[in-house]
This record gives C-alpha cells, sequence and structure tokens, in this order.
C-alpha cells in the first residue's frame, strides 16, 4: 500500500510542478511578442500541457491499478 501510495504521491507532486511550469509560459506568452522567444515558449507551453496530459493518465492508471488491488 505504501508504494501504490508513493507513486501516486509522485506523480501528484510532478503534475503540480508542470503546472507550475504551464503558468510561467502563460505568463511569458502574454507579454508583447518577440519574434523568436515567442515560439519558443508557445512549443514549451505544449510540451508541458501534454506533460500534464501524460501524468493526469498515469494517475488514472495507478489509481485503477490500486483499486483493482484493493490498495485504495
Amino acid at each position: 500500500m505504501d508504494q501504490v501510495n508513493e507513486y501516486i504521491t509522485k506523480l501528484i507532486t510532478a503534475r503540480e510542478i508542470a503546472v507550475t511550469q504551464r503558468r510561467n509560459a502563460a505568463n511569458s506568452l502574454s507579454r508583447p511578442y518577440e519574434r523568436g522567444q515567442a515560439e519558443d515558449m508557445k512549443q514549451a507551453f505544449v510540451a508541458v500541457q501534454e506533460t500534464i496530459e501524460a501524468i493526469d493518465r498515469a494517475l488514472a492508471d495507478e489509481r485503477h491499478i490500486a483499486q483493482k488491488e484493493g490498495l485504495l
């Protein structure tokens, strides 16, 4: 049970960090346009959002596994 909670806890922490990164990227995107920098920030924003979505899927899977094994 502790190991399952550890995986879930680590994923939640990773998600919180990624959300902070997304917010920082959004702040950068809201600034006046600077050629090159805006494009790079858009790519970073999309990459972070994809990471968040992947973490959400991993969390759902870990919770499903734990529930299936009677650990949640």
